[in-house]
């Protein structure tokens, strides 16, 4: 498999003068293609005629799955299938500073919303981009990597809702369980492992724009610390799923390591699971998916537990007759139960188009030329440590209260970076055709998250093509009240132009109202509001769709214990089970997820693990 990136033919129009559609933007694709279009994994050797008959199967090789299928494999006598519906993982996707050169390519699925007349206005057809990762690893291969865990208070929320076993107490040493932290000092031992297989560490190189940030933060209020510590409220760069300057995804973690070792593993990839076999008991039994053109059935003889995700997950299980029946029925499916999968959507909303300008001195953008040869150097490099080693300023990071009584943080910051008289031009084309290296760049977009959205959207089958690309209704706003908080954060943002960080740079905000919102004064409440709906995107956490929740909470998919209702044999594993979003990043927890889930099937089948 070669990578494949964006098409620059099919995205962009003749109108636009964007470095990325230059002749320039072809060449240095074509360059990333041939130095990091192969897969990063060894080569494998010829197949065999495909195996029917396995223990367990897991669909989706993505954060949770890679995690569920080690743990399931490291019981010698259990056959394990892993089923992937891309392709290996590519080397490009191990580069740090090439995260966003992954979206629209041909690891991403490339998801987009439907349109709700509330967010995204100024987006092609009132549409955001979802990505999602298609490849081993999943989405752990393609995100921004920064390693956060959330709040203490999202998880005994669970549990206080019924969720037994999912307290914070009770989480934390399956956080604990899988993490490998190469940078244990100065952290507090109680909330950190060294012992597992995920690794987990600081970028080896840091610009000065990125502990700009840190510091400014910082002077306003904001403890320098540990947010997967003691005390979320504090700022630091981000620890990340990295291991000296590269990604590691939970593909190249808990996979590779074992994939050739372990003789009771199958891994296949380019396999996607169109249906899951449940016989008339309502117990699940196998699952059917089409690989290389030819469809191919396999049977469990104890478990199918899916792991595709809060997209495909949901969609999955419709295909097999578990979701709402008024919808199954609508399409033709033979209902085997009627449960509310898809319904409890929800993502962490966030807007792009505030602009922290930097002048040349301190400015990380680099010469055409320039660029190349550190593509070069990168690749011919033993020891990963240039600007491709990190993810520019994404990993500058903060958590604040935006009111003095809330529990817990309810704003996150996280930073990109851009050209900013090229944005600025041309926001929402620019965005869609991020293919640089996020190392260089000379202005931030600091990024308000609302880490408490109210708003609830759902997921459904696309009538026109059950198997294809679902219907997402994110619908972001449509509960007015989650624009508070934004307006709030960016507030406390903007207040950062005045710290003693932000002058030793020469940072400064750039106050030219963007297109869609000219007609509000810069800085506003109004014009941030339109920002917001105009310039709304996704921070990638979409959670939710197949909800965790006991018996009877009537929105619930799966039990405590991720077992789905009414079908047995059959488990979901993934953050399409997350009640209600953590406060940060998704990964981690997805993660933690995999690694409680599993425990759950382990201690079943063998009646004692710990």
């Amino acid at each position: 498999m070669v990578w494949q990136p964006i098409n620059l033919d099919q995205a962009c129009p003749g109108s636009t003068n964007l470095t990325a559609c230059s002749s320039f933007g072809y060449v240095y694709l074509d360059l990333l293609v041939r130095l990091f279009g192969q897969t990063s994994g060894k080569r494998r050797p010829p197949e065999t005629e495909e195996e029917r008959e396995f223990d367990f199967i897991v669909v989706g090789a993505g954060s949770a799955g890679c995690v569920v299928a080690n743990r399931l494999s490291a019981i010698g006598n259990w056959k394990v299938l892993l089923l992937e519906a891309g392709d290996e993982q590519p080397l490009v996707t191990t580069v740090p500073s090439l995260a966003i050169s992954l979206l629209q390519s041909s690891v991403d699925w490339a998801y987009q919303t439907e349109p709700n007349g509330k967010s995204c206005l100024a987006r092609p057809g009132q549409r955001c981009s979802w990505p999602r990762g298609k490849t081993m690893g999943g989405s752990s291969s393609i995100n921004s990597l920064a390693y956060v865990r959330g709040n203490e208070l999202d998880y005994d929320t669970w549990a206080a809702n019924g969720n037994t076993g999912w307290s914070y107490k009770e989480v934390l040493p399956y956080f604990i369980k899988s993490e490998k932290n190469l940078n244990i000092a100065g952290l507090n031992w109680e909330y950190h492992g060294v012992g597992g297989e995920q690794y987990v560490s600081r970028y080896p190189y840091v610009d000065r724009p990125s502990i700009m940030m840190t510091e400014a933060f910082n002077e306003r209020g904001v403890p320098i610390g540990d947010f997967n510590g003691e005390n979320q409220l504090s700022t630091m760069q981000s620890q990340t799923f990295s291991c000296g300057g590269q990604r590691v995804s939970t593909n190249r973690a808990f996979i590779e390591p074992v994939r050739d070792r372990r003789h009771n593993l199958l891994v296949r990839t380019n396999a996607e699971v169109h249906k899951i076999l449940i016989n008339e008991n309502k117990q699940a039994y196998g699952v059917v998916y089409k690989r290389n053109c030819k469809w191919h059935t396999a049977y469990a003889k104890k478990e199918v537990i899916i792991s595709a995700g809060a997209i495909n997950s949901p969609k999955l299980l419709m295909l097999s007759g578990i979701g709402p029946k008024y919808h199954l029925d609508e399409l033709g499916i033979e209902v085997v139960k009627d449960l509310a999968v898809g319904e409890n959507l929800h993502d962490h909303v966030t807007f792009n188009g505030i602009i922290v300008a930097l002048p040349n001195a301190t400015s990380t953008k680099v010469s055409n030329d320039q660029l190349l040869k550190e593509l070069f150097a990168y690749k011919l490099s033993r020891r990963k440590r240039g600007p491709l080693a990190a993810n520019g300023p994404t990993n500058s990071i903060a958590f604040i209260r935006t009111e003095a009584g809330l529990p817990a943080p309810d704003v996150q910051y996280q930073v990109d970076s851009v050209t900013w008289q090229e944005y600025i031009r041309q926001p929402t084309l620019y965005e869609s055709l991020t293919i640089f290296p996020s190392a260089f760049y000379n202005a931030l977009l600091p990024r308000t998250m609302n880490l408490v959205p109210k708003s609830r959207g759902k997921l459904l089958l696309n009538p026109k093509d059950p198997r294809g690309a679902p219907l997402l209704y994110a619908n972001y706003f449509d509960d007015p009240t989650d624009l508070i908080p934004l307006v709030k954060g960016v507030k406390f943002l903007l207040t950062l132009e005045n710290t003693k960080a932000f002058k030793r740079l020469g940072a400064y905000f750039v106050k030219k109202p963007l297109k869609a919102c000219k007609n509000y004064t810069w800085g506003t409440d109004d014009y941030i509001v339109c920002l917001a709906r105009s310039y709304t995107t996704s921070t990638y956490h979409p959670v939710g769709t197949c909800k965790m929740g006991p018996k009877w909470d009537k929105k619930a998919v799966v039990d405590p214990q991720l077992r789905v209702y009414g079908v047995s044999g059959l488990r979901v594993i993934d953050s399409s089970i997350m009640p209600c979003a953590p406060r940060g990043n998704t990964n981690a927890p997805s993660i933690m997820i995999g690694e409680r889930g599993v425990a759950f099937v382990l201690n079943y089948w063998l009646k004692k693990y710990s």
